[in-house]
Formats: C-alpha cells, sequence, structure tokens
C-alpha cells in the first residue's frame, strides 16, 4: 500500500507542476507579454496611501500603517494580505490589486476614490 501512496504523491506533484506552468503562462499572456519563463510580467498596482511615514520611528511607522488599514476597513475592502510599497514619497501604501493593463488600474483607482481612498496607480516593480 505504501507504494501506491508514494505514486499517487507522485502523480500529484507532477500535475501541480503542470497546472502551475499553465497558470504562469495566463497570466504572462493575460499582461500581454510573452511567456518566458525567466520574465515575471509586470502590471499595475492600485496603491491606498495613507500619512506621510516617520523614517526614524519605527512606532510612528506602524502608527500610520494602523491608521490607513483602519480606513481601508471602513470602506468595506477585504485584503488577502498587507503588501506595504515603500517609494520615495515616504507614505505609507498598501496593494489594494494589481491589474495587467494601466486602462483597469485608472477606472478602478476612480471608484476606490469616490469610496474616500486617497488612491495612486504606480507600475509595479520587485
Amino acid at each position: 500500500m505504501n507504494c501506491n501512496i508514494a505514486e499517487v504523491e507522485k502523480s500529484i506533484i507532477r500535475m501541480t507542476a503542470v497546472v502551475r506552468h499553465e497558470q504562469a503562462q495566463w497570466t504572462a499572456k493575460s499582461f500581454g507579454q510573452a511567456t518566458d519563463p525567466k520574465l515575471r510580467p509586470r502590471g499595475w498596482w492600485v496603491l491606498a496611501c495613507g500619512e506621510r511615514l516617520d523614517g526614524d520611528s519605527f512606532e510612528n511607522r506602524e502608527k500610520s500603517r494602523e491608521r490607513l488599514l483602519k480606513t481601508i476597513d471602513q470602506t468595506g475592502i477585504i485584503l488577502p494580505e498587507n503588501i506595504w510599497v515603500w517609494d520615495e514619497k515616504s507614505m505609507a501604501q498598501l496593494v489594494i490589486t494589481s491589474v495587467p493593463t494601466l486602462e483597469r488600474a485608472q477606472a478602478l483607482a476612480q471608484r476606490l476614490r469616490h469610496k474616500g481612498l486617497t488612491i495612486r496607480v504606480k507600475r509595479e516593480t520587485f
């Protein structure tokens, strides 16, 4: 019976690899880019922006982030994870979503602004 379990495990691993490969190709196509496995497609971030961060104070940065999270929560937006973006503006910025085109990002940004959020659209960077 252990041989059967080992074979099932191997099959699951192979199937998982195939599915992930196909999903990666689909994602790259949806971003309008070639399916070069060495390149990760870049889309557009829709970022919720909070107040400026005090770069010297961890406690103040955390309070700024907590206030932004509370504001987002009050709009009814539920995020699966909190991805914070740091940039030259030194402000609390949280990724709401990533979309493949600038047009979709701008349309979503406009809807979110109507909810009272300060929104920025920025090219994904890694």
